[in-house]
């Protein structure tokens, strides 16, 4: 009579169920993990993007603001300025209308989609209206752009006249 035992040369089902379990799951944490890598990566490229743009436009204001030569107070408020540079008979104007709106100077767009905007007049480092006056000695420019995942990145530039 011949005798049926356990065959040792292979795996259960059992065994075989729970290997594919186990890879699943460490499957789907790798996945999980690739993702969030994904979106850092995201992240850090547009949040770079906007602060290379907001550089830009710091820069040129900055320039420009340092080159001042006359402001009208009458035309002047915390989201417009209108100026004239040394050497320059023309009136220029740094305007931002709304929420989502351009950063303009002269109708020409410096930045695109800016949510906030404001101007703040100080006669000293320490002393701040939101008004111009013959005493202002800086001018501090703060805007805010959304990054990605609407992350709010916030830049601001103080320029001396």
């Amino acid at each position: 009579m011949r005798r049926y035992g356990f065959n040792k040369k292979g795996f259960t089902m059992i065994e075989l169920v729970t290997v594919i379990v186990i890879i699943s799951i460490v499957g789907v944490m790798a996945g999980m993990g690739l993702v969030q890598i994904a979106n850092a990566y995201l992240l850090a490229k547009k949040s770079t993007v906007a602060a290379q743009q907001a550089q830009i436009a710091l820069t040129r204001l900055g320039k420009e603001l340092a080159a001042v030569y006359t402001i009208d107070p009458a035309q002047t408020t915390a989201t417009s300025l209108r100026y004239k540079l040394i050497g320059d008979t023309n009136w220029r104007r740094l305007t931002w209308t709304a929420a989502d709106q351009p950063l303009t100077l002269d109708g020409d767009t410096l930045i695109d989609k800016v949510q906030a905007f404001s101007l703040t007049y100080h006669n000293t480092y320490s002393t701040s209206a939101t008004f111009y006056s013959s005493a202002t000695a800086v001018i501090e420019l703060t805007f805010q752009l959304r990054g990605y995942g609407d992350t709010p990145l916030i830049f601001v530039k103080r320029t001396a006249i």
